[in-house]
């Protein structure tokens, strides 16, 4: 078994660049934003460049291809034209991540603000449910691990099980595990008495099998403060012998990891992880 490794990189410059540049640096496996991450503003992408980026995307195997929900949205928002906002771009990223034939589409819980953590769970879940009623498409919503900053949900795989035991399809539901939010969120993995601590906290829950996506990050802080900080690998608390880790876990190693470490440095985070793979002989 080999873990793909890969990275999010920016669409900027438009698809047809994006892939190019996946492939120059070596990722098998790709994660990107469809619209602008911190605005409203949603560029229609043409048939010329999507036909593009998936006659290369399958040239050269990238595999599986994330889309990721831009940061403003806000399923749990306490406010309606907030939340009626985060109705739209979810149905609409599925539009579009079906047009890319992504695999998945990658979720922030969002944050109750106002409101309580139970009203934020119940409003993420009726969002979800009203999405995936219409929604006929191949794209899987996964709902990612968060640092549990303010009042953000996805704090542990408590608010995570609570979330997906009220979506009526949870056959459509997965999660994505982020290395850093899940290190700031309390969790560890350093030793194997840890590893399988975490992989029995998942089981008694929502089932390790939902989780389908790896998002490989290092943490600026340390274990438990709840501070979301990437760093690139190697170079945080988390450190090289924790993605080693998670490479030589049975079953985190069957599962795609995903880099989002800054832009400038990616690609010989891509390098080190791959090294990582190779010292495990894989």
């Amino acid at each position: 078994m080999k873990p793909r490794i890969g990275a999010h990189l920016p669409i900027g410059k438009g698809l047809k660049h994006t892939i190019d540049e996946a492939v120059n640096i070596g990722a098998e496996a790709l994660q990107i934003f469809l619209r602008n991450p911190r605005g409203r503003g949603a560029r229609e992408l043409s048939g010329e460049e999507i036909d593009y980026f998936i006659t290369k995307k399958e040239e050269y195997n990238i595999n599986p291809v994330v889309v990721h929900i831009p940061y403003i949205c806000n399923p749990a928002a306490a406010k309606e034209d907030i939340y009626a906002f985060a109705l739209e771009v979810v149905e609409h990223d599925l539009i579009r991540c079906d047009q890319v034939q992504a695999d998945y589409l990658v979720l922030h819980p969002g944050s109750y603000t106002t409101s309580t953590p139970e009203q934020g769970i119940e409003r993420v879940a009726s969002l979800l449910n009203r999405v995936l009623e219409k929604y006929t498409g191949n794209t899987m919503i996964l709902l990612e691990t968060m640092a549990g900053q303010g009042t953000e949900l996805g704090r542990d795989f408590e608010e995570l099980y609570r979330i997906i035991q009220k979506v009526e399809h949870r056959e459509k539901v997965g999660i994505c595990f982020d290395t850093c939010h899940t290190f700031a969120a309390g969790y560890s993995w350093s030793t194997d008495k840890k590893m399988q601590n975490l992989l029995e906290a998942m089981d008694n829950l929502f089932g390790r099998e939902k989780v389908r996506v790896i998002h490989v990050n290092d943490s600026e802080k340390e274990q438990g403060m709840h501070r979301d900080r990437h760093a690139h690998i190697g170079q945080g608390m988390i450190g090289m012998d924790g993605f080693l880790k998670l490479l030589q876990n049975d079953f985190f190693m069957k599962l795609p990891f995903i880099l989002e470490t800054p832009f400038e440095g990616v690609a010989n985070d891509i390098n080190i992880l791959k090294e990582l793979r190779s010292n495990r002989g894989i």
